[in-house]
């Protein structure tokens, strides 16, 4: 019975992410290795770079600091914002690496139902989380509870409207390397490979408060804010009023 319930589920899968990725607007370009201020490679991402990628997403998922105090698993949030793209469209991702390690990464998507494979993955890093909850795993770490009570209630009511049919982009930065111009070295590559493959449309959303205003650097790309909507997600450890924001622009 479990065999066939597995099997069930994978083929269900399958079926899914083909049809699902039958709406890209094609392969991803070719992308060409360069080099940024010398000492940094800008290239294609690789099966190799998911750990590091991974990585990454949770030292920075907390306003871009470390996610340990909100959520005490480092797989499942990493799960949650890049197995979508690490999964379905892997092609279309793009990492900086300096002194041999992943500083950077941009994980895009040009599928049209990009919102659908998001779902499906989310329900499978969702039955992790309920698993793991129910046999203890954050006994002793009443934040990660909360967290989990935010994504099955107020996270699924909390997300700005977004354009549909248009590609998606999702990056990180180490900190170290921000504010070098590494954002939008990865960005002009994106937008490039974007427009050979004849997408006409890009959004990306992202947390904003008064002191952390991604939106403002968004801006200097030609995005303009499509939509946003208040977040509970960080409080009480952020007293401001924290948003979730949508970028969109043309190509």
């Amino acid at each position: 019975m479990i065999a066939d319930t597995r099997s069930a589920i994978a083929l269900d899968r399958r079926t899914l992410t083909t049809t699902a990725l039958a709406g890209a607007a094609q392969k991803a370009p070719a992308l060409q290795e360069s080099h940024f201020h010398d000492n940094i490679r800008i290239r294609g991402c690789q099966q190799s770079d998911h750990d590091a990628i991974c990585r990454l997403c949770f030292d920075t998922g907390f306003l871009g600091r470390s996610a340990d105090s909100l959520f005490h698993d480092r797989e499942l949030f990493a799960e949650l914002f890049t197995r979508p793209y690490l999964d379905y469209e892997p092609e279309w991702g793009i990492v900086a690496e300096a002194e041999g390690r992943v500083v950077g990464y941009l994980l895009g998507s040009v599928c049209r139902y990009f919102d659908w494979l998001q779902l499906w993955s989310g329900l499978q890093t969702a039955s992790k989380l309920i698993f793991r909850l129910s046999t203890g795993r954050y006994g002793e770490h009443p934040r990660s509870r909360k967290f989990i009570r935010w994504l099955f209630t107020s996270g699924l009511r909390e997300q700005p409207k977004h354009p549909t049919g248009a590609a998606h982009l999702h990056f990180e930065i180490e900190k170290r390397y921000r504010g070098r111009g590494l954002c939008l070295k990865m960005w002009s590559v994106y937008e490039r490979r974007l427009r050979e493959a004849g997408v006409k449309q890009c959004y990306g959303a992202f947390f904003s408060y008064p002191r952390r205003r991604p939106e403002l650097v968004y801006a200097r790309y030609g995005f303009t804010v499509y939509d946003r909507c208040r977040t509970t997600l960080f409080e009480p450890e952020i007293s401001e009023p924290v948003d979730v924001v949508c970028v969109s622009r043309g190509l």
